[in-house]
């Protein structure tokens, strides 16, 4: 059975809190991703540990490998993969074109809270590896 079969109906499990995560955020000088490069480094790129993938949450880029299962394709999530998942997430959503929208300027006030809400549980369970170039203009990959 592949990890990808093994992992397909499991529950979603964020790693546990890490509080210092990404303490020293401020200070490091992080490349800057496009929404381009974000999708291009989808789970094609190859590292040590084998492949990265990497979504965009408001103005961060998080690695979040940890979850391979649910986002490689066939995963519950494979659609988040190599994506800004600002708006999607915002709105609990895995569908095709919500997954499609870039930046979050649609978003209402109360759902930008939320979105900041998510960006805190992020930091502190998956490291930043760069910012999102923001383009807070809503339109699609």
């Amino acid at each position: 059975m592949s990890f990808a079969e093994r992992n397909k109906s499991s529950p979603l499990v964020l790693p546990p809190p890490q509080p210092n995560l990404n303490e020293n955020l401020g200070s490091l000088d992080l490349p800057v991703y496009s929404h381009a490069d974000l999708l291009a480094a989808r789970d094609e790129d190859q590292y040590e540990h084998g492949p990265r993938i990497l979504v965009g949450l408001k103005d961060y880029v998080f690695d979040v490998t940890p979850l391979m299962g649910f986002l490689i394709p066939g995963g519950q999530l494979s659609n988040y993969a190599g994506k800004d998942i600002s708006f999607a997430l915002t709105k609990a959503s895995n569908r095709r074109e919500d997954t499609t929208v870039k930046g979050y300027g649609t978003l209402s006030s109360n759902e930008l809270k939320m979105l900041d809400e998510w960006t805190s549980v992020f930091l502190r369970r998956f490291t930043v590896v760069g910012r999102l170039e923001m383009d807070t203009m809503t339109t699609e990959y």
